[in-house]
């Protein structure tokens, strides 16, 4: 909870800085008073200094955020009595990306609540990725079911965004990615495969034109996102039966260069994903092929009014890094990096995986004097993350831009405590849940089938004990969270939940291979006994994800974590049923129990770990 109180008078306090202070009074304990408040602003040229003296605070700083990440520094009480504090961006750009398109919706007043804190840790830029995820006129299945967002809406994000002194940005798709799209027949014409858009179709431009116009209207800025990326399959279907076969190249530039006109024609500045013309240049598909051939008049023939974005979430070292700003700077750009902050085919967010990957990054982003970053928060698998852990990763990548490269966790566990976002401690040991050292992922561990068991099979065939010590671990994580939610606050009581399902799933399991494998009838009777406590532990989780999710998003969405868990439910009542069968003796084995494979690297989505059936 917050104990420090700021108060602020509008008669010393610039008015480009009240909208900031009044908006974050929503949540905060910042106080707008008539007297003088312990508050006082002053520009400065650049950068931020925060000073206090007896009972009043000064702060000098060069931009509207940089103000708020002053407040930040204050309300985690990070500023010492008769002491200062002075920082200053590495960045022009330091943002945020947040997936809306992967069924977890943002409300306006959720998306509202993540400004407050971006801005209290010293944010400028944020996007929200909608594939489809918002209304066009006349275009019914666009977005369809998907609780997509209305032009007002997303004025009243904007205007809430510029209040803080930080621009909203259009990010969409206007090549691939598009499936939740071209899945109905009303845009039959306009698709080349399930993912991709035929680019020598009129309609096509018509709906990007659409697209274009709503975020034009929609926001301030003038710069967009349009995506393009992991077009794998650009001009190898309908493409190639209307036209025959044409190099990826040549598709690939003609459009791009179709919908930068489009955009000029709005005054607007396009940025796209940079992977195509790598992964176009390579063998393999592959974005990080140090052999791909960019031919020279490919390079020419790429609009010199887009930008290019470089995205890496995977390398550990800063030399890949700066190599491949490098490349970029060689096709006559200079890069906006993206960056990620690890959420994604997670259950929370994981510090190990930002940490090792974003710290080289932002350490060559700095020596290669990039100007442009932000931090992606992907929602792969049907976001069933805990977002607000997010803001840990936030924070510490704030440290590390305006800290010199240092992030303190004591100074980490004060901001995350002041952003009402829970310990910073507690969140990474959570984090655990997925650990990259074992390979152990407790999203697929969630997400996988009671009796085929897919995930379970094929890393108990890596190492014979890794269940027990997956359970040793997960048990500790789940202590220390209840122990957290009992002593604190009901911060992490949804991941606390989900620890105790998964340590009482993997007790399950263990035990049954333990009756399968000795015959024992008692044991085996003891499971089955044991089963409806785990259909009712199914139910709390089900309840506390209806909840997580009511409270921060739309109710689209929902619908696929009801069908995982509700589905899984009636799996374990099934295990129940084939236990009884077995023990009784009407049957003399359970196949889905023994049928086993070499292990390989399994992928999180929940098909592949709830089935080995194919939809068709």
């Amino acid at each position: 909870m917050q104990n420090t109180i700021l108060t602020w008078s509008r008669k010393n306090v610039p008015e480009e800085l009240h909208p900031l202070l009044r908006a974050l009074a929503e949540e905060y304990t910042v106080t707008e008073q008539e007297e003088q408040g312990c508050l006082h602003f002053r520009h400065r040229s650049r950068g931020l200094l925060v000073r206090r003296e007896n009972k009043s605070v000064f702060i000098e700083y060069g931009s509207v955020t940089e103000a708020a990440r002053g407040v930040g520094a204050l309300l985690a009480d990070l500023v010492p009595d008769s002491g200062e504090i002075r920082e200053e961006s590495s960045f022009r750009t330091f943002g945020v990306m947040f997936d809306c398109s992967r069924n977890a919706v943002m409300t306006v007043e959720y998306a509202k609540k993540w400004l407050r804190r971006l801005a209290l840790l010293g944010y400028n830029f944020a996007m929200l990725y909608t594939k489809d995820t918002f209304r066009l006129p006349d275009e019914d299945y666009f977005g369809y079911l998907r609780g997509r967002y209305t032009l007002d809406e997303l004025r009243a994000i904007d205007d809430y965004a510029a209040a803080m002194g930080i621009e909203m940005a259009g990010c969409i798709q206007t090549l691939g990615h598009l499936e939740p799209v071209l899945r109905w027949s009303a845009y039959n014409d306009i698709k080349d495969t399930s993912s991709v858009v035929l680019t020598t179709e009129k309609k096509t431009y018509h709906l990007i034109d659409k697209m274009l116009d709503f975020y034009s209207s929609a926001f301030r800025s003038r710069r967009i996102h349009i995506g393009m990326d992991e077009t794998f399959d650009l001009g190898r279907g309908r493409h190639m039966d209307l036209n025959g076969y044409t190099p990826g190249f040549e598709i690939f530039n003609r459009h791009l260069k179709n919908v930068t006109e489009s955009c000029d024609r709005r005054g607007l500045q396009p940025m796209i994903w940079s992977d195509m013309y790598f992964r176009l240049g390579s063998r393999t598909q592959d974005y990080y092929d140090r052999e791909c051939v960019i031919p020279e008049n490919v390079k020419k023939d790429i609009p010199r009014s887009v930008d290019l974005v470089y995205w890496d979430y995977y390398h550990e070292n800063a030399g890949f890094y700066a190599e491949w700003i490098r490349r970029h700077r060689e096709l006559g750009f200079d890069p906006v990096m993206a960056s990620g902050v690890w959420t994604w085919a997670k259950l929370c967010y994981n510090h190990t995986y930002t940490e090792r990957r974003g710290a080289p990054c932002i350490d060559a982003c700095i020596q290669e004097k990039v100007k442009d970053i932000f931090f992606t928060m992907w929602a792969d698998n049907g976001a069933s993350y805990d977002l607000d852990s997010a803001a840990a990763g936030l924070a510490w990548c704030a440290e590390m831009n305006f800290a010199n490269g240092v992030a303190d966790d004591t100074v980490l566990s004060k901001r995350c405590r002041s952003l009402g976002c829970g310990d910073f401690r507690t969140i990474l040991a959570a984090g655990g849940l997925t650990d990259p050292d074992r390979d152990s992922s407790g999203i697929h561990t969630l997400w996988d089938d009671p009796l085929l068991g897919v995930y379970w099979k094929n890393q108990k065939g890596k190492t014979g004990n890794f269940w027990v010590e997956t359970l040793e671990e997960y048990t500790r994580i789940a202590e220390q969270l209840h122990e957290t939610v009992r002593n604190d606050s009901e911060t992490f009581t949804h991941l606390s939940l989900i620890a105790e399902f998964l340590c009482a799933k993997i007790r399950l399991k263990l035990e049954l291979d333990r009756g399968i494998e000795t015959q024992d009838t008692a044991i085996l009777t003891k499971i089955r006994d044991s089963i409806p406590d785990m259909m009712d532990m199914t139910d709390s989780l089900l309840a506390s994800y209806r909840n997580h999710w009511m409270e921060r998003y739309k109710p689209f969405g929902f619908e696929f974590i009801q069908i995982r868990l509700g589905g899984q439910k009636e799996r374990f009542r099934e295990l129940q049923k084939r236990l009884g069968e077995l023990i009784s003796g009407t049957v003399s084995s359970i196949p889905e129990l023994e049928e086993i494979a070499e292990p390989s690297t399994l992928s999180c989505k929940f098909e592949n770990l709830a089935t080995g059936s194919y939809f068709v």
